[in-house]
Formats: structure tokens, sequence, C-alpha cells
């Protein structure tokens, strides 16, 4: 049943690509009408942008002993072509959302930031390693060619073959923007989950993909080998996803002073001194 009054006035935004229109009848309808389409990720892409104004996204599918792959862009061709590919190649695996699928996150919508503490120290080694580190982004890194100081606001749906699909829409980092993009985007999920359950369960070859690459979990699990014991691999992902000293105290259920005792005892049998060498390291043994 679509229901009426569901959302605001058109608003404006902090930027001149963000205005969000109100969710409507005819919005909603046009979102049930896709049901079916034979190219029905492209087409949602392109009405997720003309009918409910988001200018920035990405819409990933999430597989088991798969790599991730993209089913819709926007802007189509995207403007960092670089950092979607450097994601889809290998950064993903210490993605906070993908963690969160891998771990069984139910659907809904997000900050990424709402997959990790928000307490992370200072970091003060910013080399310009693969992977930046950099305080300013909202998770304490940035995929090379990905967009600087942005928000994401997450979509997770889950498929009901154990894929996902994650919306990724990004937002200007500390704006008014990324508050009301989550505000538009909670009143639109019921919708969107419905709509692509349904599709699914009509077509479920329209949301996937014939990217057969292998993921990188196995790798991501056994960074370390026998350099490091099993609790301080353990640790040694959570600094890796973008966790703090704080957080994973409180993750793990173990003292500060132990998580610092952990992280020098790493970085030593590492042979390393930061933070941003522990990424570099990390990547160089993925590829």
């Amino acid at each position: 049943m679509v229901m009426s009054n569901l959302g605001p006035e058109p608003m404006k935004h902090d930027t001149t690509a963000a205005v969000y229109p109100a969710i409507t009848d005819e919005a909603i309808t046009s979102l049930i009408m896709l049901i079916g389409r034979a190219n029905f990720a492209e087409a949602l892409g392109e009405l997720l942008e003309k009918t409910f104004g988001f200018r920035c996204f990405y819409v990933f599918l999430y597989r088991k002993k798969l790599a991730p792959a993209a089913l819709a862009i926007c802007p189509n061709p995207t403007n960092h072509e670089r950092g979607l590919k450097n994601y889809l190649n290998y950064t993903y695996v210490i993605n906070p959302a993908y963690r969160a699928f891998q771990k069984g996150e139910t659907a809904g919508v997000y900050l990424i930031s709402d997959f990790i503490q928000n307490d992370r120290q200072t970091i003060i080694d910013e080399n310009r390693f693969d992977v930046h580190i950099e305080d300013t982004e909202a998770i304490g890194y940035r995929t090379p060619g990905w967009p600087k100081n942005m928000a994401e606001v997450i979509v997770l749906i889950n498929l009901p073959n154990g894929t996902a699909l994650d919306f990724s829409f990004l937002t200007p980092l500390g704006s008014q923007e990324t508050l009301k993009c989550r505000r538009l985007l909670e009143r639109l999920f019921p919708f969107l989950n419905a709509v692509l359950l349904r599709q699914f369960a009509i077509d479920p070859g329209s949301l996937d993909a014939v990217n057969t690459h292998a993921d990188q979990e196995d790798r991501f699990r056994d960074f370390g080998g026998e350099a490091l014991t099993l609790r301080e691999r353990e640790i040694a992902q959570l600094i890796l996803i973008g966790h703090s000293s704080n957080s994973i105290s409180l993750n793990l259920g173990i003292s500060l002073p132990t998580v610092k005792t952990h992280r020098r005892n790493i970085y030593t049998k590492l042979q390393i001194s930061s933070q941003a060498e522990l990424f570099s390291l990390f990547l160089l043994h993925l590829k």
C-alpha cells in the first residue's frame, strides 16, 4: 500500500548537488514499478538519482567467497574511478560496512562510523601509502582515489541467498546534508527493502554480477602468519578495520594497557613502527 505525506517539502543542503525531494506517492509508485525489469539495478540507480535527488552513491553487491561488485554508480562514469577500483580490488576487506556484512549485521540505515567506535586516538603518521591514514576521515583512513572528507550513509539490505546490497551515499563530512540524507533514507528504507526482496524473488539474477574474483577474506584472516599470536592477529585486524585502542578494549573486554602492550608487540614482531606502516604491510600481503 502506498502511503501519503511521507516526507517534508524539498530541502536545500550545503552543496549544489544536495537537493532531496519529498517522498511522494508518485516516487514510491515509480520504485514499485521497477520490479520485474531486466535492467533492474541500472534503473534503480537512475531512479535514486532523478527522483529522490541523490547525486553521489554506489551500490555494492557483497557475496561470500567472492569480491564485491558494483551494481550501480552515480555519477556514471564516476569521478573517482581509481578509488572505486582500489576498493573493489582490495581495500573492501577492511571496510567497516563489509566487515559488518561478514558478521551478519541486520538490514537498516547506518553511518559507516556506526560500525566502529568513534573514539580513535590521534594518528600523527600521515605517509603516502596505498591507504592514507587521515584523522579527518570517518574511519581513520582513505582508499587512494576515494573522495576526501566524505561521510557515508549506508543502506544495508540482506538478500535470501546470503548476499547483501550496500547502498553507500556520500555527503560532506560533518554537514547537515549527512543528517538529512540519513533521515530521508530511513523513511525510504521499508519501501526499498520490500522492493528489492520482491525483485530477488522474481529474478535473482538481476541482483547478481558476472564478477567471479575470489575474495581476500582468507588473506585478511591470516595476516601476521606465525609471527603473531591469535590474540595479536585479532587486534591487528581490528586496527585495520578502523578501531582505536579504546574501541578494541571495549570489543574484546580487555584493559586499555593490555591493548597497548599488544600493539607494541605487534609492531615489534612485524618490524614496523606506525599504524601507517601496518596498513602498508597489510596491502603488500594482499597483493
